[in-house]
């Protein structure tokens, strides 16, 4: 009777802060846009472009929160060309005569150079290269943390939600257990029942055999994903315990950032 009790109050709340959630966007969707305006304009406060003899500097809206700035000579672009986004130096390059010219440079929100793309005269000689592909994943169950590796260093790391029945390595199909081991992410569905998601190669060929030899079935559909679908505003509720059948659930937004960095063929260690 207690847990009944428990669980109804429980749902109660729930329900209760959904809604004064939904009731209350509009104030903090708007406080959060105007943070991240006044965020652009305090990176824009001292920027001073060195636009040469005939040039002058212009600015323009780039996006609902970012802002242009960029050298213009007759009425075209011409010098340094320059976009933040949020406060967030975005992207930086150079015009010739209305033309994209030379490197453009590609930012993140840490300040980071993670791409180039290469231009001549507005034709495009280099496509976008991601200068923070991983090297390779690590999973490590009992911290709940998924670690991307370039050069033998970790530059990221995010929380995640294991298989129901985290502890020990995945043996039979359904057990709940997140595997344990050396394998490849292999495969990438867009459209995921579970937002974004990237293969696992699981199970490799040692548990294939032991799993033949014991008469079990092995399982598999291991994942790195997001939220199910409709649901990525959950987590919040859903990463207060572990819930996936065996898979590594992140965040939605950490799982786009980790689908830009994560490319098929990249090695995964999952680690107790």
């Amino acid at each position: 009777m207690c847990i009944r009790k428990f669980f109804s109050r429980s749902v109660a709340l729930l329900i209760t802060g959904a809604l004064l959630l939904l009731l209350t966007s509009p104030l903090w969707i708007g406080w959060m846009m105007e943070y991240e305006h006044n965020k652009t304009k305090h990176a824009l406060a001292d920027v001073a472009l060195q636009c040469s003899a005939g040039s002058s500097e212009k600015r323009e809206v780039w996006s609902k929160l970012g802002v242009a700035v960029f050298c213009e000579k007759d009425g075209a672009k011409h010098g340094s060309w320059q976009a933040w986004d949020g406060g967030y130096l975005h992207i930086s390059g150079n015009y010739a005569d209305g033309k994209k010219h030379g490197v453009w440079k590609y930012f993140n929100a840490y300040g980071e150079r993670w791409g180039t793309r290469v231009y001549a005269s507005g034709k495009e000689v280099s496509e976008l290269t991601n200068l923070l592909t991983a090297d390779a994943v690590l999973v490590r169950k009992h911290e709940r943390r998924l670690y991307l590796i370039k050069n033998g260093k970790a530059y990221r790391t995010y929380a995640v939600k294991l298989g129901a029945n985290a502890a020990g390595p995945k043996q039979i199909q359904d057990d709940g257990r997140t595997p344990e081991g050396s394998y490849v992410l292999d495969a990438k569905n867009e459209n995921s029942r579970f937002y974004k998601s990237i293969h696992v190669s699981y199970p490799n060929n040692e548990e294939r055999k032991r799993a033949q030899e014991a008469g079990v079935l092995p399982g598999g559909a291991i994942m790195i994903h997001g939220q199910p679908d409709g649901f990525g505003w959950a987590w919040w509720i859903l990463g207060l315990w572990d819930w996936t059948n065996g898979s590594i659930a992140v965040r939605n937004n950490d799982m786009d950032e980790i689908w830009g960095f994560v490319e098929v063929g990249t090695p995964i260690e999952i680690m107790p």
